[in-house]
């Protein structure tokens, strides 16, 4: 696995060394009840309440209006309702899956370990979120659980049937924009894009090693959207996109490509998708009305200018006078739900596309054929 590490390595530095320089499928026809359980890693994309049980997270969605549409509540997903892994679920006939830190959750269908803020590396948010690394250390002590519960066969056999989601590595991208943005002219010389993201990759890399070395089978990895367009982004540059996170994200997401391909031809039977935020949401934000969509730069929750400057749902500090608090009539017509996170009804909309697609978003198949895929404990 060492040669192919390197491969992707090289293969990453060639495709990213110039950094400096509709349809929309609504439901699902026929859930997939071959998949016995899903296991579910990352940051707040993907976070169920996992950081609700974190006492130093710095990241929170366990107030209102979060979760109003769906729920009715708030649960601690970053969202105005369902998030992606929520509508994988349903689509495999799953129970949601619980955070693995709630109390008594059982996890013979699944587990999330998501944690918003998170990073595929340790450094992003460090002490304030869970990072990718030490989600698979709780994974691997939840497969001991099932080993208990269902015996090493019935574990295995459960662990390579199901479907494995992670949504990583934003987190790390913003973290790299923000150092470089605040370094002075003399400290900004030493920043190197392609080898951060290289790191990132061998984190990344690291983590799919060991989860084939467990008996996963089927992994979905989820590449980073428009990093530098949020609303959190466009409020502080005037509302333009800032460029560099775009292409950073453009970078990133070409390494995960050439990781899938790696692994494909290093290891045939473990099967990999990935899946193309990026380009399906630079549609949206192009060609908005043809996804339902009237606001494509704000958030529907939140304060400030693009409700961007203070979380959805927080208290507005003192010496900020004038600005409050506000909420969208209709966040299915936004593309954001808050300052960074994408609505409920724009999830749903991406979860169509890379669970039933054509191959323009997904590769190297689609989410649903690889749900289908046979594959041996």
């Amino acid at each position: 696995m060492g040669v192919f590490r390197m491969k992707v390595l090289l293969a990453l530095s060639v495709v990213i060394g110039a950094w400096v320089v509709v349809a929309s499928f609504l439901t699902v026809v026929g859930a997939v009840k071959s998949v016995p359980a899903y296991f579910v890693f990352g940051d707040s994309v993907l976070d169920v309440g996992e950081n609700n049980y974190v006492p130093n997270a710095e990241y929170h969605a366990n107030f209102p209006p979060y979760g109003e549409t769906f729920f009715q509540r708030p649960t601690g997903r970053f969202s105005n309702g369902r998030n992606l892994g929520d509508f994988f679920a349903q689509a495999l006939a799953l129970p949601f899956a619980p955070p693995y830190l709630q109390p008594n959750a059982t996890f013979n269908k699944g587990i999330n370990f998501a944690s918003g803020g998170s990073g595929v590396l340790n450094t992003t948010n460090a002490g304030l979120a869970i990072p990718l690394g030490v989600q698979l250390k709780q994974y691997q002590n939840a497969t001991a659980v099932l080993v208990e519960e269902l015996g090493v066969v019935g574990a295995k056999n459960l662990i390579s049937k199901a479907l494995f989601l992670i949504a990583s590595g934003s987190n790390d991208l913003t973290a790299f924009l923000i150092s470089l943005a605040t370094a002075s002219p003399a400290e900004q010389k030493q920043y190197n894009a392609t080898q951060y993201i290289s790191s990132m990759i061998d984190g990344y890399t690291t983590v799919l090693e060991m989860l084939y070395a467990s008996g996963a089978r089927k992994v979905v990895l989820f590449g980073v959207g428009l990093t530098g367009c949020s609303p959190s982004v466009r409020s502080a540059n005037n509302s333009a996109c800032v460029n560099p996170g775009n292409e950073l994200a453009l970078g990133y997401n070409e390494g995960l490509k050439l990781v899938v391909d790696g692994f494909h031809t290093a290891v045939p039977d473990f099967h990999l998708v990935l899946t193309d935020s990026y380009d399906f949401i630079s549609d949206m934000v192009k060609n908005p009305t043809s996804f339902g969509l009237k606001n494509v730069t704000g958030g529907c929750c939140g304060a400030g200018f693009l409700h961007a400057q203070f979380q959805c749902g927080t208290k507005v500090p003192a010496n900020f006078p004038g600005i409050k608090q506000a909420l969208c009539k209709h966040p299915s017509t936004y593309l954001y739900w808050d300052f960074v996170h994408l609505t409920e009804h724009v999830d749903k909309i991406l979860f169509g596309a890379f669970w039933d697609g054509n191959s323009s978003y997904t590769y190297p198949i689609n989410v649903r054929s690889l749900a289908l895929l046979e594959t041996k404990s």
